[in-house]
């Protein structure tokens, strides 16, 4: 996933069991970092240690999630719901179609996971709002590029309302399963529309 801003430090990405790196700070001050661990090529569950050496005072914890309400929704991609992304008008608009509302405002995590040998996305539609949302409204917010077998979206304020959520593959007729998982900070009801 492209990072906006980009790392301040962008370590090599090996699947090797060691990784040293050191942060050099030229300024005077407080300053913040977060550390992201990941693997070059997910090929099993790792384990690992994490130790920082520091000649200055300096606090390491994981950073809290805001989100206290986890959804997952089971769904599937088969036949004629099988549209693909909105290149192919013809079809995209087959594919299945979710809908879910939020009675408070809030922080929304949407993850989408297919099968791995697709590249899958998502477009989420506003529906309806209650009240004028002014700068956090928007018509349409997409996940962005299309990734194999995972994607995500995540919305710091989203106004409360009515949404749909078309999760789609790049192609069509690439059937297979796929899980919809909502994270927010208030309850939310999802059902399916088509």
């Amino acid at each position: 996933f492209s990072a906006d801003p980009p790392p301040y430090i962008d370590g090599i990405r090996i699947n090797s069991p060691h990784y040293l790196t050191k942060i050099k700070l030229t300024s005077p001050g407080p300053h913040t970092f977060t550390l992201v661990v990941s693997q070059y090529e997910k090929q099993n569950t790792i384990h690992y240690t994490i130790r920082v050496y520091s000649l200055c005072k300096f606090t390491f914890s994981k950073i809290p999630t805001p989100y206290t309400i986890s959804k997952r929704v089971n769904g599937q991609w088969k036949g004629h719901s099988a549209g693909g992304c909105g290149n192919f008008r013809d079809t995209y608009r087959n594919n299945p179609i979710y809908q879910f509302q939020l009675d408070k405002n809030g922080p929304l995590l949407i993850e989408l996971r297919g099968p791995r040998q697709y590249s899958v996305g998502f477009e989420l539609i506003t529906v309806s709002t209650v009240g004028d949302p002014g700068s956090c409204g928007f018509q349409k917010k997409t996940s962005g590029d299309y990734r194999c077998g995972f994607c995500y979206l995540e919305v710091e304020n989203i106004f409360a309302g009515v949404y749909n959520i078309i999760p789609t593959t790049f192609l069509p007729q690439q059937e297979g399963p796929f899980f919809l998982d909502f994270n927010s900070t208030t309850p939310l009801k999802v059902s399916q529309l088509q």
